[in-house]
């Protein structure tokens, strides 16, 4: 295995899957207080509820699958009542990311900031074009909104190991966010 540097601009260029596979159907991420975090979604990410069950249901676990963007995310509260996030966790495994163009991201650093979630960036990436920002749901599941659109570079931090770049304080981003 080796590195591979993908071309400028060559993002959107999506091979065809030689087994048939159409790309990520959904992700699931497991909460503590599902109302609450179909509420965060909707607020912070513009969210649209598709399929909810468990609610009340006995013997089912609550989940809730919402379309978010292109994005079907499933959020529920664990069978086992134990697989949660991690809150001190520095690692940026696993996380979540949302696209976006480079208007929206701008937008969406805004965003979080009038609802009061902290976030990092806009974050520039080594040897490739992309620009993130990254956030925690209240829960504490990592999440990202990218844009792999130009991007003025003197507008990001490098994200990276020093001394050219810096890492993400992950527990700096913690919060109890309410509606």
């Amino acid at each position: 295995m080796q590195n591979v540097i993908p071309a400028s601009g060559s993002r959107p260029d999506i091979p065809t899957n030689p087994l048939g596979l159409t790309g990520m159907d959904h992700s699931a991420l497991a909460v503590h207080d599902v109302a609450r975090a179909v509420r965060f979604y909707e607020e912070a990410l513009g969210g649209e509820v598709y399929y909810a069950t468990g609610l009340g249901e006995p013997g089912r676990t609550p989940h809730v699958f919402l379309h978010v963007g292109t994005v079907l995310l499933q959020v529920g509260y664990p069978n086992d009542g134990r697989t949660f996030a991690d809150p001190h966790s520095q690692s940026h495994w696993p996380h979540v990311a949302f696209g976006a163009s480079a208007e929206v991201l701008d937008r969406m650093c805004g965003h979080l900031r009038s609802l009061g979630v902290p976030f990092s960036g806009p974050r520039s990436h080594l040897n490739v074009d992309a620009v993130s920002i990254y956030f925690k749901d209240p829960d504490g599941n990592k999440l990202e909104i990218c844009t792999w659109d130009p991007y003025p570079m003197e507008r990001t931090e490098l994200l990276g190991p020093p001394p050219e770049g810096t890492g993400i304080d992950w527990e700096h981003l913690s919060h109890d966010w309410r509606p």
